[in-house]
């Protein structure tokens, strides 16, 4: 039996347990003391209903399930979630059973979409961030091309944060860790007037570099220490009743991120400035990079910090109670500013540099009207708006070695979106059969100036592309108690093309599509002490957007079909009052069926479409170019997540509680190549936390740990494109051990 048979007969056995426990179930005895699962309500289709009345794969975690396990960022977060992955990159990669991004730019678009307070972000740059004063984060996992549209071919996140309370309310958190870590927020929130209510949140963050860099001269600009912490941001939100039925939301949001990037590490120890005997360190904790800002040839062009996430946004909502339906109308403006600097050749001198430059600017309309009561027959209609404007700045400045000049490229791309959509789901006895349908329409325009002075060469591009696109969903539910539920599903997605801001010419690649089929089981018993939720998927992935660095460009092209299938099981069991056990497990199953393309280790060999292989030039050996049978990047074959976490009274004014937990991610690739210096074995990850609070709620002290045993590993890998004809491997170090005691109040 091989792995993946292994893994397969290991979550098929574990279905075995909730059907004997069902089969036993049996009411609670009279007396006994009652303890359970509560009960989550979340927004996922667009209305609020109970997480286990959701027919898709949809986790939720909530502000208290956050700080209780110290996650402070959507980082972090991933663990928590099967097929959930969010690595840091020069922007946040965000992957959900195989399907993100790996575009960059602001030619691409996010493969999950991510939205804030039912407002759309449209740049992969904010993919990465800290949360604060959040009511909860709902993962849904699988295309949501019906209720969401464009670019949630692998899923969405929603982050809903905590209104105004109707009382007032003072309540924060402030943390001393390792590394200086100091983190504090607060969130003030009550009524103003009759029908007015307010609250209003912040945050500052602030920690020393897990790396540093020895480089002369860097500590004047603040670049000795790498993968600092540096940010601080505010969220203001009102609630206006304009009447009984009538009530608006405005929210406005400042997020200011300044801290230092990661550093990029090489990997290969055959590289000169690597080998043992080099005058380079060599540490995981401790390089030498000079993070240059001159860019030879082109004095003008502005070179700003090492890192920068600034972004501020405008949300308006508007509510309308009707009889038997509710129209929601969502406005909101964003604006989005990134930078980005990095030292890319991993070498004490100039020899090269990235620099990249992002600026959006986006406005969306969401109006939706949505049957409500709980009639048989439900139903939602609506429409979507977007027009998103935004520039990018690529800069390479090239040391002395490669003639002391500047390779520049500046690209604009601008989009205008619009979508319809209507879905209706009618109950019958036991069943439920839902569908649904949105239309899609979006144009994009992009202009691409290309600069290389050392070659005389100033070369202008532009281009528009117009995409359309049905993306149906089909479901049919069985529920035969209240407690137990099975569905069925068959939904489409869709994520629109764009271009390759980065590579010369102006390149262009065309939409992704996928089918998802899902089987789900989402259960309840042993009077809710047990909760488990089975799933199972197979996706018809064609088109998929891949990036490939070859000779300092990248270049975003269509792979032709892929294959991914997989298990996903979640549970949470309360076996005693006080006693929580949770976790998940996933097993993914992801290949290539066909995709032809140049290997970035020979560029100049061209591959002919009709047999997909390469010739040498010398017309006589032909090296197969066709990747089928390869793993997708950032697709791991197994993780798993569990915590146990035991809560009891200490006494009669005070509360306690001890909670572990272990997180494994399993083998992956992170190129298309699947090159094995290029990828990351399965490890394990161990974090724990205990504290103990007033038993009114009002304090609260905890102190915690993450990466306990200070595993050292990667979070992301990648190839460089420094050297023509040599894929150099470099990657980002992930965080090792951190420690600390938060201080929590709530009055």
């Amino acid at each position: 039996m091989n792995r993946s048979q292994q893994v397969i007969a290991v979550l098929l056995a574990a279905t075995a347990m909730p059907a004997v426990a069902l089969a036993q179930d049996a009411p609670e005895a009279a007396g006994q003391d009652s303890y359970g699962v509560k009960e989550i309500i979340v927004t996922a289709e667009r209305r609020s209903d109970s997480i286990q009345d959701t027919p898709l794969a949809i986790s939720a975690v909530t502000g208290d399930d956050l700080a209780r396990s110290s996650i402070f960022d959507t980082e972090a977060l991933a663990a928590t979630v099967p097929g959930l992955v969010i690595q840091r990159d020069v922007v946040g990669k965000v992957v959900i059973r195989g399907i993100g991004t790996e575009n960059f730019t602001v030619g691409g678009d996010p493969g999950v979409a991510t939205y804030v307070d039912g407002a759309y972000i449209a740049r992969s740059s904010a993919g990465i961030f800290d949360f604060f004063d959040v009511e909860r984060v709902e993962v849904l996992r699988g295309p949501q091309g019906t209720l969401y549209g464009r670019n949630a071919t692998g899923g969405v996140i929603n982050v809903i944060s905590r209104a105004p309370s109707e009382d007032f309310e003072v309540r924060g958190a402030l943390t001393y860790g390792n590394y200086n870590t100091v983190r504090a927020e607060a969130a003030v929130s009550g009524p103003i007037t009759d029908g007015i209510r307010a609250r209003v949140a912040g945050l500052v963050s602030k920690r020393d570099g897990f790396t540093t860099n020895i480089f002369p001269g860097v500590e004047a600009r603040g670049l000795d220490e790498l993968d600092t912490k540096d940010l601080w941001a505010v969220r203001a939100r009102l609630d206006v009743d304009l009447g009984e039925r009538l009530k608006l939301e405005l929210i406005g949001d400042i997020y200011r991120d300044d801290s230092n990037p990661p550093a990029f590490w090489y990997t290969d120890d055959t590289l000169p400035w690597q080998s043992p005997t080099s005058v380079f360190p060599r540490g995981l904790r401790t390089i030498s990079q000079g993070y240059e800002t001159a860019t030879p040839g082109l004095p003008d062009l502005e070179v700003g910090q090492a890192n920068r996430q600034d972004q501020h946004g405008i949300t308006g909502r508007l509510t309308y109670e009707g009889d038997g339906f509710t129209i929601t109308s969502v406005t909101a403006w964003r604006d989005i500013e990134f930078d980005w600097i990095n030292d890319g050749d991993g070498l004490s001198d100039f020899l090269v540099v990235y620099f990249q430059r992002d600026e959006s600017e986006q406005i969306s309309q969401d109006l939706q009207i949505a049957s409500s009561g709980d009639g048989p027959f439900r139903w939602i209609v609506g429409a979507t708006y977007l027009t998103e404007e935004s520039e990018g700045l690529y800069a390479i400045p090239l040391g002395p070695a490669f003639g002391n000049s500047t390779i520049a490229y500046i690209g604009t791309n601008e989009t205008e979106a619009f979508g319809v959509f209507a879905e209706g789901s009618y109950t019958f006895g036991e069943f439920t059969v839902t569908a649904g349908i949105r239309y899609a329409d979006e144009t994009k325009d992009a202009t691409l100036n290309y600069l290389f002075p050392l070659l005389g060469l100033d070369l202008d591009y532009a281009q528009t592309l117009s995409f359309d696109a049905l993306t149906p969903r089909f479901v049919i539910e069985y529920q035969p108690r209240d407690d137990l539920n099975f569905y069925v599903s068959a939904t489409r997605g869709f994520k629109s093309g764009g271009f390759s801001l980065l590579d010369n010419p102006l390149n262009a690649f065309d939409a992704e599509k996928v089918w998802a089929y899902e089987a789900g089981m989402k259960s309840q018993f042993l009077n809710d002490r047990i909760r488990f939720n089975l799933t199972g998927f197979l996706y018809d992935y064609t088109d998929q957007q891949l990036s490939q660095v070859t000779n300092l460009a990248t270049l975003t092209s269509n792979a032709g079909s892929s294959t991914i299938w997989g298990i996903e099981s979640e549970f949470v069991v309360i076996p005693a009052p006080g006693l929580r056990l949770e976790g998940n497990v996933a097993y993914l199953n992801t290949r290539f069926d066909e995709f032809c393309t140049t290997d970035t280790r020979n560029p100049a060999l061209a591959p002919d479409p009709a047999n997909c292989t390469f010739s040498d030039g010398e017309g006589g050996t032909f090296v197969t170019g066709n990747l089928a049978g390869n793993e997708l990047p950032r697709a791991p074959d197994l993780t798993a997540f569990v915590a146990a976490t035991y809560e009891t009274a200490l006494g009669d004014t005070l509360d306690g509680f001890i909670r572990g937990e272990w997180q494994f991610t399993g083998d992956q690739f992170f190129s298309v190549f699947n090159r094995p210096n290029i990828a990351q074995p399965g490890y394990s990850l161990f974090n724990a936390s205990a504290g103990i609070s007033s038993a009114e709620g009002n304090w609260n002290v905890q102190v915690w740990g993450r990466n306990i045993f200070d595993k050292e590993y990667f979070s992301n890998l990648f190839e460089s494109g420094v050297l023509p004809n040599l894929v150099v491997p470099q990657g980002f170090v992930a965080p090792p051990a951190t420690y600390g005691v938060t201080l929590g109040f709530n009055f």
